[in-house]
């Protein structure tokens, strides 16, 4: 909420003859029910918070080419605290280009701009292994490009560069890292052709853990186990301890991602597929391969589809070989598996079949009921542990 002075400031001294403010908003009013038990943040008994959110947006010309926009969120799963998502002024350069600065969502994918805008797509909410990377908005600048080819192809381009500082929540270990990027930067094409659109992006930046070291390993934290792992160095081992020392750290890690995205939206069928690959150049975290595919039928004002998800991630090799020289030091027995934990609350996987129905029963308001059948490795068994879960709710837009 810092920057929202500043933005009702711009407003309310622009020229009066140029000043046109206008505000539109959405609604997600959404609630669940783990079947099996508590999942993706549902209990066992329905809660109504975890997908519901309110959003508000306001814009202000200021010239014919000078704008300026804000826009506001709460969240329920996040105690409803309203924030600033979005809060940044745009000038157009010419019919084809246009140049922002500020805080506006980060393109990462095909619905990026409108994850939050539940009336925006078909789902309860877009599928939760591929849109997890979290850092939503970023503070920097961009510039658009938008114009046709030829016949009836078109082109989206967006280049952007800037920083994001945000929590960043690992579902596992139910802490908060404190995350920031630097030298942040993207490419976003989309192209379209009748019903028919592909879209890529690629992004890289410096990505640093503020607080890893206070990252809990039940007795121990991150902290605590790096100067166990030094204290048991040698002349012998000091090659070995000294790798995993080093991938002990997220300190302006080289990061890349990358993502492919396909979709057809006719007048009876829809077809959706999105892929997700987030690379690290060391360091704790798991690289990332996501994907999800969505098939349904548009039958009047009713929407029946079916959906896929799946989350694949290759974990951290943090033991690096540490295992070789336990005769040597018999401590080390005590850390590596904490090594192991660290990469295995770093990592996920998980497949999840989804169907489901949109009814849209108002201009602007559409119902929606889901049922996830959501699969993850098991903790206790060779077998996939199970868990359904049950959601409904209505989203407008305003």
């Amino acid at each position: 909420m810092r920057y929202t002075p500043l933005l009702l400031s711009a407003i309310f001294i622009a020229p009066a003859s140029y000043a046109e403010l206008s505000f539109n908003g959405f609604l997600s009013a959404v609630g669940g029910q783990a079947l099996d038990e508590p999942v993706r943040q549902y209990e066992e008994d329905f809660t109504f918070t975890q997908d519901t959110l309110f959003g508000l947006q306001a814009r202000a010309d200021l010239s014919d080419k000078l704008s300026v926009t804000g826009q506001i969120v709460s969240r329920g799963e996040d105690d409803y605290k309203t924030e600033l998502a979005w809060g940044y002024m745009a000038y157009q350069l010419n019919e084809s280009l246009t140049a922002r600065m500020g805080r506006f969502r980060t393109p990462f994918y095909s619905y990026s701009d409108f994850i939050e805008v539940g009336y925006a797509y078909p789902w309860i909410a877009p599928a939760d292994e591929v849109y997890a990377l979290q850092f939503d908005n970023i503070d920097g600048f961009d510039i658009l490009y938008s114009a046709p080819l030829f016949g009836d192809l078109s082109v989206d381009l967006q280049f952007y560069a800037g920083a994001v500082n945000d929590d960043f929540e690992l579902e596992k270990a139910k802490q908060t890292l404190d995350m920031q990027t630097r030298n942040h930067a993207g490419l976003a094409a989309t192209f379209y052709y009748g019903d028919f659109s592909l879209r890529a992006s690629t992004h890289s930046a410096k990505l640093t853990a503020q607080n890893f070291d206070s990252l809990s390993l039940g007795p121990l934290t991150a902290g605590d186990l790096k100067a166990q792992i030094s204290s048991y160095a040698t002349a012998q081992t000091q090659a070995i301890i000294d790798p995993v020392l080093a991938d002990l750290a997220i300190d302006e890690l080289s990061t890349t991602f990358t993502q492919v995205g396909f979709k057809y939206d006719g007048e009876y069928v829809f077809l959706v597929s999105e892929l997700t690959e987030l690379d690290f150049d060391g360091g704790p975290a798991a690289d990332q391969k996501r994907m999800h595919a969505s098939f349904g039928f548009h039958w009047g004002s009713a929407t029946i589809y079916t959906s896929y998800a799946k989350a694949d991630d290759e974990a951290a090799d943090l033991v690096k070989g540490l295992d070789r020289y336990q005769a040597a030091i018999p401590e080390l027995a005590l850390v590596i598996p904490a090594l192991e934990g660290i990469s295995e609350t770093l990592s996920i996987t998980s497949e999840t079949t989804s169907v489901g129905i949109r009814y849209d029963f108002d201009a602007g308001a559409a119902f929606k009921i889901q049922y996830d059948q959501i699969s993850t490795p098991s903790a206790t068994s060779d077998k996939d542990d199970n868990n359904g879960l049950i959601r409904f709710g209505v989203d407008l837009v305003f």
